[in-house]
């Protein structure tokens, strides 16, 4: 087992949508919408919520596409778990919130936004570092790639785009675990699977 997988491990064994409306596969997602992935609907403000929750609560600050690419890919990968043996339960994102928290001295609960934030980092720490190879992950990727209908603001889900931001975060993932980082996964909040629009006022998203 690598370095990191026993990074991920000990996490492990330490760690005990805005679902309205749809969109017509093919066309652009619907005003106030930034995304629909398999008929849900990830709002804006469902976006500005959670990154107000990376930057607020987590003290690490995400850009608005690393946001939306996570959330679309968080339900999926919940439905793959299986595929590469992996038995999650809730409490596990629920427990990791509280950490990057505790972390800060901060002794509060975590808002339900930022256990979402937590889990969807979680999950793709999880898909990245766990099996032999990025396979799984890919397939997952690819089948958000075919049904995702988004907005020009938000950009075109690309699954190779995505592959290749994933593994720049698994570098600084494995520096920041090794480093002795207890919130290691949460780099996985740069990975972007967007792709950037012509939209010259974009520039800076």
């Amino acid at each position: 087992m690598s370095v990191r997988n026993r990074a991920f491990g000990g996490v492990l064994a330490g760690a005990a949508l805005l679902l309205t409306g749809c969109a017509v596969p093919g066309q652009p997602a619907a005003p106030g919408a930034a995304a629909v992935v398999e008929g849900v609907t990830l709002s804006n403000d469902r976006v500005s919520m959670l990154q107000d929750a990376w930057d607020e609560e987590a003290a690490a600050p995400a850009a608005r596409r690393s946001v939306i690419t996570l959330e679309m890919m968080r339900e999926p990968l919940l439905a793959a778990t299986g595929e590469i043996d992996y038995q999650y339960h809730r409490t596990q994102a629920e427990q990791q919130a509280m950490v990057v928290l505790r972390t800060q001295g901060i002794q509060d609960e975590p808002s339900d936004a930022m256990v979402d934030a937590i889990e969807g980092a979680f999950l793709l720490a999880a898909f990245t570092l766990l099996p032999e190879d990025l396979s799984a992950l890919q397939s997952v990727a690819e089948q958000v790639e075919a049904d995702a209908v988004t907005n020009s603001r938000s950009g075109d889900f690309d699954a190779d785009a995505f592959i290749a931001s994933v593994l720049q975060a698994v570098e600084i993932a494995t520096a920041e675990a090794n480093g002795g980082s207890p919130v290691w996964f949460t780099s996985f909040n740069a990975v972007n699977g967007l792709t950037a629009a012509d939209s010259p006022w974009l520039a800076t998203e």
